[in-house]
């Protein structure tokens, strides 16, 4: 294979990986950007020399449309910046294919994973935050990152612009019901950790997915969240089969239709949801990632 693989291993994935789709980007100030390629979503930000870029997007094709994209937008002006939200491949996967100059930071646990994990094309952080709040300036721009512990992937960090009045949190709340089969979500810190953002000065919310929201859709997103997860305790308590799709698909439905029927997606997707999420009560979530005590998840075993 002739392009960064990722964990692919089979030569016919370059179709897959190769394709560089039509991006969207719109302008939500004289700085702030945001770009989409219909499903991911993510923020680049005009630096006073040069650009700072959340994630790559999740092939080496989309990279290079993100790059594309970006020079479009901003003629002249390179990515010297990589800020990873997590470690997932499908958000942060190709900054070998973005720009791999740039200097790249992430959260600690999310530069551990990537150092474990080897995956072609995904370049190892350069700048390693550890702890739930850093006060940056990056090029000239103001940034507040946050990581008030795991909510997706590892070592997930918000980013709250304080002066565009935006907050972005990649992959955790949206404002529908796409939330699919929610992998690696950390459900027992998760719905207290996302109203914690309630409590900053923001306006606009942008999701690592689909269209943004404001700060009643971020709260609608999250009371939806903690909905189904009643719904899927009071599944155990009604004996209804909870490792069958449709039977937990057709109780979440009567359970909730009522106050979230509305939200694009609902009926596709929140049988999937309750899936995952009765594994939460039936398994106690992935690991040390959803215990009180999560910071000291492989603390010691792994050094940068």
């Amino acid at each position: 294979m002739t392009v960064n693989h990722g964990n692919f291993t089979l030569p016919e994935a370059e179709a897959y990986l190769t394709r560089e789709p039509e991006m969207q980007v719109e302008k939500l100030s004289d700085r702030l950007y945001t770009i989409t390629d219909g499903q991911v979503r993510t923020l680049f930000v005009a630096g006073d020399t040069g650009v700072i870029a959340f994630d790559t997007f999740g092939t080496p094709g989309k990279a290079r449309a993100y790059h594309k994209a970006i020079a479009a937008a901003l003629p002249g002006k390179a990515i010297t910046t990589i800020i990873y939200t997590h470690d997932h491949l499908d958000s942060a996967g190709f900054a070998a294919d973005l720009a791999p100059g740039a200097e790249i930071i992430a959260d600690e646990m999310c530069a551990k994973v990537i150092k474990l994990r080897g995956a072609q094309g995904q370049i190892q952080p350069t700048r390693v935050l550890s702890g739930e709040r850093h006060e940056l300036t990056v090029d000239g721009v103001n940034l507040v990152l946050l990581n008030p512990g795991p909510t997706h992937g590892s070592g997930n960090i918000a980013a709250w612009l304080a002066d565009e009045k935006v907050l972005f949190s990649a992959d955790t709340v949206l404002a529908n019901s796409k939330y699919g089969f929610m992998p690696d979500y950390h459900f027992a810190n998760f719905v207290p950790f996302m109203r914690g953002f309630l409590e900053l000065e923001w306006e606009r919310f942008v999701p690592g997915r689909y269209e943004m929201t404001d700060r009643a859709g971020f709260e609608r997103g999250v009371n939806f969240i903690e909905a189904v997860m009643t719904a899927c305790q009071n599944a155990f308590v009604n004996f209804v089969p909870i490792w069958m799709y449709e039977p937990m698909k057709g109780f979440c439905i009567e359970q909730l239709s009522g106050d979230f029927g509305d939200l694009d997606g609902f009926e596709g997707h929140v049988g999937q949801m309750a899936i995952r999420i009765v594994h939460h009560y039936l398994m106690g979530g992935w690991g040390l990632e959803d215990t009180p005590d999560h910071q000291v998840l492989m603390a010691d075993e792994v050094s940068l």
